[in-house]
């Protein structure tokens, strides 16, 4: 596996991680507590318009001075994760995506961008990342299983952008 920090004209290989996914489980904040609620999904992969916003989200964060790191097998990303270019608050970086692809995730790949971020972000001063993470259980369950709790309270200005995501705090 190689890892290595993208540059603009590389942000568009997105579409080649393999995002489908059978999601039977999400979860809810009731109580200011996680609940597991049943739900069904079927993930074939990329929705185009989806993947159009995520490349140009993706663009925009490297514009700003975001970190974007890939991961690749053979010349073909398969991992990818980015960080925000700021500081949320005096200690505090966002997580701004990670996706590793179907046939890559439970081997580690996932950890291993994690803490190949965090060291970045703690060499810009951070302490945590912060996470809006999707609801699906593996999402969420993953980033607890790094250490990850519910931000309390969340942050406002992140929390109206993305309402029904999980957010968490990472201390790093």
């Amino acid at each position: 596996m190689e890892f290595k920090w993208l540059v603009r004209e590389e942000l568009s290989q997105l579409r080649t991680i393999d995002r489908k996914e059978l999601v039977e489980e999400v979860y809810y904040i009731k109580n200011q507590a996680l609940q597991l609620v049943k739900e069904y999904y079927d993930i074939s992969g990329w929705l185009e318009s989806e993947l159009t916003i995520y490349e140009q989200r993706l663009q925009s964060l490297f514009d700003r001075d975001g970190i974007i790191i890939g991961a690749y097998e053979e010349n073909v990303l398969v991992g990818l994760v980015s960080l925000e270019s700021y500081l949320i608050d005096s200690k505090t970086m966002k997580l701004d995506m990670l996706y590793v692809s179907h046939d890559y995730r439970r081997q580690g790949l996932g950890r291993r961008l994690i803490d190949i971020i965090s060291q970045e972000a703690k060499e810009l001063g951070a302490k945590e990342l912060y996470i809006s993470a999707t609801p699906v259980r593996n999402t969420v369950d993953f980033y607890l299983r790094l250490g990850a709790e519910l931000a309390n309270p969340p942050d406002m200005y992140l929390f109206e952008l993305e309402p029904l995501d999980i957010h968490l705090i990472l201390p790093i």
